[in-house]
């Protein structure tokens, strides 16, 4: 069973649409008076109730395509056509229209509770004449700026970057002829302090008979 909107012609010509039903299960097709039965417009309404009232077959007098007559809580009759008016669900719990009904009706409320929560946001006040981004700068720091820009362009003769100096280098010192070359890292060692190592090494190789590592414990 689905819910179709279909286009209402009159005199030949469309004056809107309306809903109807289209493929009913046959145990929802056909009610009875005084069942409760769900016209297709109401469909997603849960709380109402309606009631069918009269059944015209088509080709009556005022009912040429047939149709219902439906009441509701408040006693009011409503005028439907014969494929706009089912069994309600409810009355025989037909599990898969209900079920289709109560997702609808969760996504309805859903969305109406979005809605709520974007109307309620409180929205910012529109200042006439305002617009996006920086503001415009004021005349007098513009043309300010533009001078300076063309003063800058003038010194430099339209070139980039740092200008070259025009200072003398101061020239470097020059270098003792009689000292050793300078090299990186840590210096060499004097030949006295080279003589110390030596013997130091020496002594230990002594100590250890030439083995390594730590010395056996003597028990």
């Amino acid at each position: 069973m689905r819910v179709i909107e279909k286009d209402h012609i009159v005199s030949g010509n469309k004056v809107g649409t309306f809903l109807a039903y289209e493929d009913v299960e046959s145990e929802l097709a056909e009610p009875q008076l005084r069942d409760r039965v769900l016209p297709a417009p109401f469909f997603y309404e849960k709380r109402l109730f309606f009631m069918l009232h009269k059944r015209h077959e088509p080709g009556e007098r005022f009912w040429p395509n047939g149709g219902y007559e439906v009441r509701d809580e408040g006693g009011a009759t409503r005028c439907f056509d014969l494929d706009q008016v089912i069994l309600h669900p409810a009355v025989i719990k037909h599990k898969k229209t209900l079920d289709k009904m109560a997702r609808r009706a969760e996504k309805l409320a859903k969305k109406r509770e979005c809605q709520l929560k974007r109307d309620s946001k409180p929205q910012k006040e529109k200042v006439p004449g305002a617009r996006r981004g920086r503001p415009a700068l004021d005349p007098a720091v513009k043309a300010a700026r533009e001078a300076e820009k063309l003063e800058r362009a003038t010194r430099s003769g339209g070139k980039k970057g740092r200008p070259k100096g025009t200072g003398v280098k101061p020239p470097k010192p020059p270098v003792d002829p009689t000292l050793p070359p300078r090299r990186r890292g840590r210096p060499p060692l004097s030949s006295s302090d080279l003589q110390k190592k030596e013997a130091a090494k020496a002594a230990i190789k002594a100590r250890s008979g030439g083995k390594k590592g730590r010395p056996k414990r003597a028990i």
